[in-house]
């Protein structure tokens, strides 16, 4: 018997860490990788970083469009990753849709709803150290 073939489906994603810093990656099952990330096994950088939630996922009509989206996102500056999380991607002096992304959107990307576990806490910050003078 043949076996027909499925179109996988393609995602990026925008990933809230624990400590409110933002981690884009590319996956074909975001809850696979949710998972991942949380047991430690996805990312070097999201290891001991948790809780983790996502901020944004995207569906992608293709894999190539979802590594440019993903390319994308990783240099997004933070406040824009920050405005893009809340779904307020164009408020502000700088919009978060640089060409690529709206050529991505026009190319049948597709943003997901997404169930958020609660806010993302921060952790505090260490006091800042006093510097001597010898």
């Amino acid at each position: 018997m043949r076996r027909e073939k499925r179109a996988r489906r393609h995602y990026a994603y925008l990933l809230r860490c624990g400590d409110g810093t933002y981690y884009a990656g590319y996956t074909v099952d975001p809850a696979l990788r949710l998972a991942a990330h949380r047991r430690g096994r996805a990312s070097r950088y999201t290891r001991g970083r948790g809780p983790h939630t996502y901020a944004v996922v995207f569906w992608c009509p293709t894999k190539r469009s979802a590594l440019v989206l993903e390319r994308l996102l990783k240099r997004l500056p933070r406040a824009a990753k920050r405005r893009l999380a809340r779904g307020r991607p164009g408020l502000r002096r700088q919009p978060v849709r640089p060409a690529a992304l709206a050529e991505a959107l026009r190319g049948g990307v597709r943003r997901l709803q997404v169930f958020r576990d609660g806010p993302a806490r921060r952790r505090a910050r260490p006091a800042p150290r006093s510097r001597r003078v010898c």
